[in-house]
């Protein structure tokens, strides 16, 4: 049997233990608890970041990026268009325009669709050009154009896109488009003494398509 003072001695070393057990376990709920504290900062950051793109508006440096590039162009058509016998209807159009492109190092951005899909365009039911296409380069909208076919239909978007490059000099413009209905802003290419004209409807979120 333990004696008297040996018992006191155990219960006072237990004491400790217990003491000693309870600010440990204090410690870790504290470290709990700030862990919480963060996780919640963190998580909401996240899905702040996750939220969808930037809908900031356009604005002079979106121009002022892009210009150079189609005035390199605007010397390559020019210099196609000599070569080729100069503007006209039989010229291949998409040839020169994608040919001009490409010794830029660039490529051109295509879309089609069908034209119903497009409710801000006017509807001809006796027409039987029934695709859109659009043409893009550097996120700049250059022309569109409606066919029978795929490759109709971008001939003479290219056909339009050319036209613009007739004019004494051709530069990057914000403009306003219909989208889905709605008024969105976009990247134009255009004569230089020409104002926003009405411009088609877009084929895809112009937003989207900006690089």
């Amino acid at each position: 049997m333990c004696s008297p003072a040996a018992e006191g001695v155990e219960d006072e070393s237990s004491k400790k233990q217990r003491s000693a057990d309870g600010q440990h376990n204090e410690a870790h709920d504290a470290d709990a608890q700030e862990w919480k504290g963060h996780s919640g900062p963190a998580t909401r950051v996240q899905s702040q970041a996750n939220t969808g793109k930037s809908t900031r508006r356009l604005n002079s440096e979106d121009v002022k990026s892009r210009q150079p590039f189609f005035n390199r162009l605007y010397k390559r058509v020019a210099w196609k268009l000599v070569s080729s016998g100069g503007f006209s209807p039989s010229l291949n159009h998409t040839e020169v325009l994608s040919s001009s492109v490409e010794s830029l190092s660039s490529t051109l951005d295509i879309a089609f669709v069908p034209l119903k899909d497009l409710a801000d365009l006017p509807q001809n039911k006796t027409t039987q050009e029934n695709i859109v296409c659009e043409l893009r380069c550097q996120g700049v909208y250059l022309g569109m154009g409606c066919g029978k076919t795929k490759e109709n239909a971008k001939a003479v978007a290219s056909r339009e896109a050319i036209k613009v490059f007739l004019k004494k000099k051709v530069v990057v413009k914000i403009c306003k488009r219909k989208y889905c209905g709605q008024d969105v802003e976009d990247l134009a290419l255009l004569d230089e003494e020409v104002r926003c004209p009405n411009l088609p409807p877009a084929v895809k979120n112009p937003r989207d398509l900006l690089i």
